[in-house]
């Protein structure tokens, strides 16, 4: 989107569409030649829709502005609410998820102003308008008025979508935020979805949105049935129902699954409670990576658990019209490549889908596994009330001992466990464990909670009627966020977690502080690894606890501990046990095992406990380091500043070969390009302020990269990606992570002219002509030839015009060209 914030004296009159701005301060920025127009819908890169939308110009210019009619004494916001805007998911994620962005700092204090007036759009939104803004909405296009403002937006930020990256939003606004003014608007009672209690004879419930005329579930009944024969309770909603959006709000909210083909109806996820699991139906078309941009992601930010079921050519009905050797089924992408239309007319209008009822019943059946609570009744050991204390049996007990003693006095050779309350009288232990991620699992239980790091073992005691107790009396977990990745996982010492009360050793140590047992093993030597599957799950685990925390870590690694020493030491106030080597049964008032890593170098405050983001690591990081700045900010070029970029310089493999051109050009760009070595990268803290002083990031994909974390907001992120098909992976990596940092982001594809492949093999070979049949032979193929075993030569006309784009939004217009 393009936007607009004026404050002072800002006049409009919409009927001409234009807003004049009066008596603009020196600081202040202003256009050239005196005016900006701005079409205010966030749809910027598509042209044909932006050019349905009316233009609004802005003048700086006080000469000619008209006499005020009517003045304000709020701020007013200007937008559009044409477009797309009758579609349920584009009035969502192109209406109202921006404009509560916008205008939800203001309480309702605030004018907002519609061009491209859509009287359903406002009919329909009314309640949602009316919480936003105290005042009557005005029709920009009709209004004769000279209306006065204190200050004016024109546009809304909407950065993604059907979601809110807190780092861009002005106010660190989350998607949690926005389903949380929607529960409030519609009084919807859950904002959890919780296991049911089967021996209540509760049903999870489950929620078909059904469409008409295309994409329809062909076998819609047997759906049903197989739904209601796994255990849910099922509720079919007809598109006539889903129109009236408050009632049907309602109906959303009280369900703990929700089941659609891809389309406009699965917006209404808006309102289901968290936790609660959106199952998107894919149409056959090649339609996955639209349908996860659309509901899939979001559905993480809103704290949902998603599953995207595949159509297979048996399940559409397109396998009636044509034989299995057409294009529509052998060459999907050649029939998208047609345009739009054909896409449309085939694959969204063209077709209906049968599911296969055993492939769907076993899906639900997953799902409903998730949705259920255990039942106690079924564990191995009894549940009976803890044996006395020696407190309450007559006995003197020792100091109940912190951290920092605890530690203090092993080092000294040991406490006598005589002195030590064990067995300590405690409450019946509360246990959570959420094995749902396909990131994580973790387990949290609270109350009477020992540990023997030498057997990996924990002992849960006298569990509450109402807590999470397995079947067999035991679960085992491996405490590292790469859970999907089996070889990697067997690589991480596993973690028995007992409820039982009978085998429990007495304590010979009792700490007053919860306790986190991590692996520090598997990847966590390279700093992209160190970073996105060990500090940033461990600080969104523990920062709530302010230090008051015991760090224990399993595969325990020296170099690991000794780089983030300054950031383990603000996690925790006390020394880190090593739970492989420690002897002592430690007795906590409660325990995690496990990190709540969330996705690549990213917090995800839909699922985060304390609900912190992206925004709130970085300021913990800048806090450590003393980083000094937080923002970048446009260079005064009359200053003689430039703007500065550090290019993260390569040896070995992935390397610029021409590096030399590179930065020259660079600089004649007018950058100060700051040349890192590895050997500077090490020194992390030393690093770290170098790239909080830079406005620019340039470097090949690797684990370099991560230092984008020290950079400040608005700064740019170029990320070169390697010739190999290594778009994905690299947009995931640093790519999409960047947004929730608040970071610009750029990226930069080489081409086979630009790698130093071309001198090893062949253009014909399959290197150049078939990657993805390279990519197929295993990552061990793709890591020795795409990873390990080029460079990069960049073009040099290619990357200035790149960094000619980037200078542009890194300086400040001069305004005595005006």
């Amino acid at each position: 989107m393009d936007i607009c914030a004026m404050q002072g004296d800002v006049r409009m009159h919409g009927k001409s569409a234009t807003v004049y701005v009066v008596s603009v301060s020196d600081d202040s920025y202003r256009p050239e030649n005196g005016m900006v127009k701005i079409r205010p819908y966030p749809r910027k890169s598509e042209e044909g829709t932006m050019q349905t939308i009316r233009e609004v110009t802005i003048r700086w210019n006080g000469l000619d502005a008209p006499r005020c009619t009517v003045t304000h004494d709020v701020p007013a916001v200007v937008f559009s609410t044409g477009a797309y805007l009758s579609n349920f998911f584009h009035a969502m994620t192109d209406g109202v998820i921006p404009l509560f962005n916008t205008v939800r700092e203001y309480d309702g204090h605030v004018q907002l102003v519609i061009t491209d007036y859509n009287r359903k759009w406002v009919d329909k939104f009314q309640r949602i308008l009316a919480v936003l803004s105290k005042y009557p909405v005005i029709n920009f296009d009709a209004d004769d008025k000279v209306r006065c403002f204190p200050s004016v937006h024109v546009g809304t930020e909407g950065h993604k979508e059907m979601g809110i990256i807190p780092a861009l939003s002005r106010k660190g606004y989350t998607m949690t935020d926005f389903r949380n003014f929607l529960r409030s608007v519609y009084s919807l009672k859950r904002e959890w979805s919780t296991p049911i209690n089967r021996t209540t004879g509760d049903r999870p419930r489950l929620l078909m949105i059904l469409r008409r005329n295309s994409r329809t579930f062909a076998n819609e009944a047997e759906a049903v049935a197989a739904a209601i024969e796994v255990g849910f309770e099922v509720v079919s909603a007809e598109p006539q129902v889903v129109s009236d959006m408050a009632r049907f709000a309602e109906v959303v909210n009280s369900c703990d699954v929700m089941v659609g083909v891809h389309g406009a109806g699965l917006t209404n996820l808006l309102f289901l409670p968290r936790n609660a699991t959106l199952v998107q139906v894919v149409p056959w078309g090649d339609m996955s990576w639209g349908s996860n941009a659309a509901f899939g992601a979001p559905s993480a930010d809103m704290g949902l658990g998603y599953v995207q079921y595949e159509t297979t050519p048996e399940e559409t009905t397109l396998k009636y019209k044509y034989p299995r050797d057409h294009a529509v089924f052998t060459d999907v992408a050649s029939i998208n490549r047609q345009g739009y239309g054909m896409t449309w007319g085939l694959f969204l209008n063209g077709q209906n889908i049968t599911l296969d009822i055993d492939r769907y019943r076993g899906v639900l059946q997953k799902i409903y596994h998730d949705s259920i609570m255990v039942d106690p009744s079924f564990n191995s050991g009894p549940v009976v009330e803890a044996p006395p204390s020696p407190a309450s049996s007559g006995e003197t007990p020792g100091d109940v001992l912190d951290g920092n003693r605890d530690l203090q006095n092993e080092m000294n050779a040991g406490v006598d466990a005589s002195l030590i309350k064990s067995d300590v009288a405690a409450p019946r232990s509360k246990s959570i464990c959420d094995f749902s991620s396909e990131r994580m699992d973790i387990c949290n239980m609270q109350g009477d909670v020992r540990m023997h790091g030498k057997s990996a073992t924990v002992y849960v005691v006298s569990v509450s009627d109402d807590s999470y107790r397995p079947e067999n009396g035991t679960v085992k977990i491996r405490p590292y966020p790469r859970k999907s990745e089996e070889g990697t996982m067997q690589t991480i010492r596993e973690v028995s977690i007992r409820w039982s009360e009978l085998d429990a050793p007495r304590c010979t140590v009792t700490h007053d502080v919860p306790a986190v047992v991590f692996s520090t093993g598997a990847y966590l030597n390279n700093f992209f690894h160190a970073m996105t599957d060990g500090i940033i799950p461990l600080f969104n685990t523990v920062r709530e606890y302010d230090g008051h925390v015991q760090l224990v870590i399993t595969d325990y690694n020296r170099k690991w501990v000794d780089k983030f020493q300054r950031i383990l030491a603000a996690l925790s106030k006390y020394p880190i046990i090593n739970f492989d080597t420690d002897e002592k049964v430690r007795c906590f008032p409660s325990m995690h095992v496990g990190t709540e890593g969330h996705k690549e170098m990213g917090i995800i405050p839909a699922l985060s406990r304390k609900g912190y983001t992206m925004t709130d690591f970085r300021k913990f990081l800048r806090s450590i380091y003393s980083l000094k700045r937080e923002w970048s900010t446009p260079v005064n070029r009359t200053s003689g500043d430039r703007p500065r970029l550090l290019m993260i310089l390569r040896r070995n493999s992935r390397a610029f070969a021409n590096e030399a051109e590179a930065v020259a050009a660079a600089i004649e760009v007018g950058f100060e390009v700051v040349s890192a070595e590895p050997q500077v990268v090490s020194d992390m803290a030393r690093f770290a302020e170098v790239v909080n002083s830079c406005d620019v990031m340039v470097g090949v994909h690797g684990a370099g990269l991560t230092n984008l974390v020290f950079l400040p907001r608005n700064a740019t992120l170029v990320q070169v990606v390697p010739w190999g098909d290594m778009s994905w992976g690299s947009n995931a990596a640093f790519g999409a992570p960047s947004a929730d940092m608040g970071l610009r982001y750029v990226q930069y594809e080489t081409t086979p002219e630009e790698t130093t492949l071309k001198y090893k093999y062949p253009r014909d070979h399959a290197i150049f002509t078939d990657v993805a049949s390279i990519n197929r032979q295993g990552y061990g193929m793709t890591w020795e030839l795409f990873l390990n075993g080029q460079n990069i030569t960049l073009d040099i006309n290619r990357y200035r015009g790149v960094l000619q784009q980037i200078y542009h939004d890194s300086i400040m217009v001069d305004t005595s060209a005006n």
